[in-house]
């Protein structure tokens, strides 16, 4: 018979197990759409699996999806520039299909719009470009 102890750990592990999975599945969306961040998910990720499941944590981060957003970055501290031209271009792709088809709402245009000066402006100032 189990105890209460047992059962609050198994809720915990399934709590972080459950964030976790939800974070990864936000976090590849991120990959495609540029409006969900994907390395901040990713950490999520990482957090929620070294908590709920030993096994989860290092099938993530042997993970390709992993190493190619998070891994290269969280090593170097830098992005190639050839990384960032490639996010800045599907980035522009994405927010100029969104604008098109918000043309009659401002609101969403002037979001895109500092989204992607956003965008821009970390990886021109913030982010190293590595050679």
């Amino acid at each position: 018979m189990k105890t209460t102890q047992q059962y609050n750990n198994i809720i915990v592990r399934s709590v972080f197990l459950t964030i976790g999975a939800i974070s990864f599945v936000l976090g590849t969306i991120g990959i495609v759409i540029p409006l969900f961040p994907t390395i901040p998910f990713y950490m999520l990720t990482v957090f929620c699996f070294a908590r709920g499941s030993e096994r989860f944590h290092k099938m993530f981060l042997a993970s390709s999806l992993y190493q190619m957003t998070v891994g290269n970055y969280k090593r170097d501290k830098a992005l190639t520039l050839r990384t960032k031209l490639t996010i800045l271009g599907f980035l522009t792709i994405i927010m100029a299909i969104g604008a098109y088809f918000s043309q009659n709402s401002p609101v969403a245009l002037i979001l895109m719009g500092l989204v992607w000066i956003g965008h821009v402006i970390a990886f021109a100032f913030f982010i190293k470009t590595k050679k």
